[in-house]
């Protein structure tokens, strides 16, 4: 590649990050509407990237050598060509609660991450992606007592969490390798509960509102460890296993509380105030660790099953106690990858295919019933470019969350990941003959 195109590379990513970091000041930057992110941290977005969303979320034990997986951050070690990888994401959602339904659609950035390959046994990493998001937006009716008219409850929440990552992976022999994810979580939180009370015989409305606004900032660590052991002679079938764990986390924040009244859309004089002001505090992220095994015919057939856990009874809020009622998570995750021939000469046999499976419960629970989560998707790989270094990645999700009943909501959703992947050699030394 020439040094024209590497500086085009370079000049994606950092346009991309930037994107990124403005999403997190924007009005939302969450994939549509999300009734559960009220909760906690909101929604995750996850750490798979395109070809791991094509097989169920797995792969912590195991990577193909020319994407980067993001599972585990032992697996850098198997990318040996530098390597840009840049993904976005789209999705549609119904969601059911009671006799009401609603669509909605929301798209963003998944990632940018690079891999450099420092040395034939480190591998150096960078990566940026949305974390968590919330977007949600409630409204209730109440009688006010006394009266015959009725106040109207407003509740409502925009913004998320980003992280910023560098990855430093280490072979060690042929089988061993051990990665350690240094990352910086930014971003912020806007909520809003608002009160409109009809209180003026003459029509007039009276919107009483409390604003919190909070930012976050502060650094987390995620370690990995990969092991692969060979089955069969000559690389022909290895059994792979892996494992990552997510290190809880006290994240610092600010807030800034305001209260304010308004008569039809106008602020009243004097009925504004700061009732706290760049208030510092903590939001606690609980530890997560997965594992996970596979059998791999190298160039060929991978078979992986992960388990993943989350102890979100540990979390708690900003300056608070309380965990939001959330209960500890676990996951089941299962994909398979297959290619018909690495060095065929035909385009679809060079084709990567990809189907996966995934369940479990999430953080959330309403009137007592945990809110579980199933998905099936399908992915594939499409090489381009001279050689077919390069690769574009489709995967395809589409599950089911939660339950139409009592209070309860049902979300329905199809998701799309595409991805992008350059490869090439930088630091390759230039030998004359």
């Amino acid at each position: 590649m020439s040094l024209y195109n590497k500086i085009g590379i370079l000049a994606v990513a950092i346009t991309l990050s930037c994107n990124c970091f403005f999403l997190s000041n924007a009005t939302a930057q969450g994939l549509g509407n999300a009734p559960y992110s009220s909760l906690g941290m909101g929604e995750f977005y996850g750490d798979a990237f395109s070809d791991n969303a094509g097989m169920g979320q797995s792969g912590v034990s195991t990577g193909n050598g020319f994407q980067i997986n993001n599972l585990n951050p032992a697996l850098w070690t198997r990318n040996r060509f530098t390597t840009l990888d840049v993904g976005i994401v789209g999705q549609y959602k119904e969601i059911v609660s009671g006799n009401r339904k609603q669509q909605s659609a929301g798209g963003n950035l998944a990632y940018v991450s690079i891999a450099f390959p420092v040395s034939r046994r480190w591998t150096l990493g960078a990566s940026l992606k949305p974390y968590s998001f919330i977007d949600y937006e409630n409204t209730s009716t109440r009688n006010i007592p006394g009266t015959p008219n009725s106040a109207v409850y407003y509740t409502s929440g925009k913004g998320g969490i980003n992280k910023a990552s560098i990855t430093n992976a280490f072979q060690f022999g042929k089988y061993v390798s051990l990665g350690l994810e240094s990352s910086y979580f930014f971003g912020n939180v806007r909520k809003a509960s608002e009160v409109l009370i009809p209180l003026d015989a003459s029509g007039s409305d009276y919107l009483v509102g409390i604003n919190d606004r909070t930012t976050y900032s502060d650094f987390a660590f995620r370690g990995g460890a990969a092991v692969r052991v060979p089955i069969k002679k000559d690389n022909k079938l290895d059994l792979n296993l892996g494992g990552s764990y997510s290190f809880k986390t006290q994240v610092n924040g600010n807030q800034t509380t305001t209260l304010e009244l308004s008569q039809d859309s106008f602020i009243v004089d004097g009925a504004s105030d700061t009732l706290t002001n760049n208030l510092s505090g903590t939001l606690t992220v609980p530890q997560q660790y997965q594992f996970g095994m596979s059998l791999e015919w190298p160039y060929k057939l991978i078979i992986s099953a992960d388990f993943s856990q989350q102890s979100w009874s540990q979390y708690r809020g900003f300056n608070s106690n309380s965990n939001d009622g959330l209960r500890n998570t676990s996951r089941v995750h299962l994909g398979v990858e297959y290619q018909p021939r690495f060095l065929s000469l035909k385009y679809f046999d060079r084709v990567r295919y990809r189907v996966g499976f995934s369940y479990g419960n999430t953080p959330y629970v309403v009137n007592n019933q945990e809110i579980k989560d199933a998905n099936v998707s399908l992915g594939f790989t499409f090489p381009m470019g001279r050689g077919y270094q390069n690769f574009i990645s489709l995967a395809f999700i589409g599950g089911q969350r939660g339950a139409s009943g009592s209070g309860l909501v049902r979300e329905r959703y199809g998701r799309a990941v595409l991805g992008i992947t350059l490869l090439d050699r930088w630091f390759e030394k230039q030998k004359l003959n």
